[in-house]
């Protein structure tokens, strides 16, 4: 394949990424495409401290002093940062485009960068600030293993974006704590690398660990928590959905609940685990194989138990539900440990190779998962009747019954199915 080709693809199927999300932008400035987050979103610090008040007690201050509305910020968030998490991926992953197979499966796999299109439940998340954070450090990583920034660079974008980011992130959404695990085990990775003693990053680690146990742990009393929904009464939001969030109190009754569901129901969890399989072990191969190829140089043997540790800590999806979401950062982790290594470039181009009937088969099992499979992002997938069939080709159905074919069904009704801003 030419390298015009290759750009070809490349641009093309940016492109295509980019329209997909330019539709959802458009429809979140119509309609409350999540009102779970949306309601969540307003959780505040004006009775005190609670779980995920940062965001809120901002938005509202720049609402009563500026008279920006809620929603609008809201919306420009969402957009800013699903965006940004576009472009860093797109620029990651271009070194891939001499390599078709990979580049397609990496571009539009259900569990990747288009997850949140593929199941509208995943997309206006503060996940979406992890996503940034490890893309960033991944694409930072790669800059500087490419020789394209010095290390001192490196730990600069480290300790003055990376590490206050996440701390102040932690404060929006307490699931930003699952990712602390791949920047320390990949910064790490990078000091050995080295030959450099890691002890003074010791130090932000501890210090993102101590706000991890504030939020988890600080006493947050029903009062507070009620005293705040009472101020927000007027604005028509998921009440149940304000509490449950700022609650620091851990529910029992809702990890056996959630462990039943998704650990213990087989349906279920052939489901989840077909998606884990799918998020880590292709990206695995892959690593495995531009190795072995010596396409990339793999300095720091210990990288394969880094990657298997970082992951560790989502598996508790099992406990907490919204399987998909977690089995998404799960995928967007593993391939932070793919994409941060640059492809060696006299290695770059490969021979062109013969038609075969294994390539082939290959090819349309590619197109199968990419265009007609989806990870649906939680609840009960039984009960639901939820399958993994779906994905990019019931977008496009739904697209046309919407505007172009007069469908008695609220589900195409987006005037029904989300509440308008």
């Amino acid at each position: 394949m030419s390298i015009s080709k290759n750009n070809f693809l490349y641009f093309l199927t940016f492109l295509f990424v980019i329209t997909l999300f330019s539709y959802l932008f458009y429809l979140s400035t119509k309609y409350i495409i999540n009102f779970w987050t949306f309601s969540q979103a307003h959780i505040n610090y004006s009775d005190g401290f609670v779980k995920r008040g940062l965001f809120g007690t901002i938005v509202l201050f720049l609402e009563n002093k500026f008279n920006i509305r809620f929603i609008s910020i809201f919306n420009f968030f969402f957009i800013f940062f699903y965006l940004t998490n576009i472009i860093l991926y797109f620029l990651i992953i271009r070194k891939y485009s001499n390599f078709p197979y990979i580049f397609i499966f990496l571009a539009i796999s259900p569990t990747l960068i288009l997850f949140s299109f593929n199941d509208l439940g995943g997309y206006q998340r503060f996940d979406s600030i992890s996503i940034f954070l490890i893309l960033f450090h991944t694409y930072s990583a790669y800059l500087y293993k490419s020789q394209e920034i010095s290390f001192n660079n490196y730990k600069n974008k480290f300790n003055f974006i990376i590490f206050p980011v996440s701390l102040i992130s932690i404060f929006i959404h307490e699931i930003q704590c699952w990712s602390i695990p791949f920047h320390f085990f990949l910064i790490k990775s990078i000091y050995e690398e080295k030959n450099i003693k890691f002890n003074y990053a010791y130090i932000y680690f501890a210090i993102l660990f101590l706000a991890s146990t504030i939020v988890f742990l600080y006493p947050v009393s029903n009062e507070t928590i009620q005293s705040m929904i009472g101020k927000l009464s007027h604005r028509d939001l998921w009440n149940s959905a304000i509490s449950v969030a700022s609650s620091s109190e851990g529910n029992l009754n809702i990890i056996t609940h959630e462990i039943k569901t998704n650990l213990l129901n087989l349906y279920n969890f052939k489901i989840n685990l077909f998606f884990l399989i799918m998020g880590v072990a292709p990206i695995n191969l892959i690593l495995f194989y531009l190795n072995k190829k010596k396409l990339i140089y793999i300095q720091n043997k210990k990288i394969y138990l880094y990657f298997y540790l970082s992951i560790i800590p989502y598996l508790t999806f099992f406990a907490i539900g919204d399987t998909g979401r977690w089995l998404h950062l799960i995928s967007i982790v593993s391939f932070g440990f793919l994409g941060h290594y640059p492809l060696i470039k006299k290695n770059y181009l490969t021979n062109k190779s013969n038609f075969s009937i294994t390539k082939m088969f290959l090819f349309v099992l590619l197109i199968i998962y990419c265009f007609f499979t989806r990870l649906p992002h939680g609840g009960n997938l039984e009960e639901k009747k939820i399958t993994i069939w779906g994905g990019l080709h019931k977008k496009f159905e739904a697209f046309y019954k919407i505007y172009f074919y007069n469908v008695n069904d609220e589900k195409f009704d987006l005037n029904k199915r989300f509440k308008k801003n």
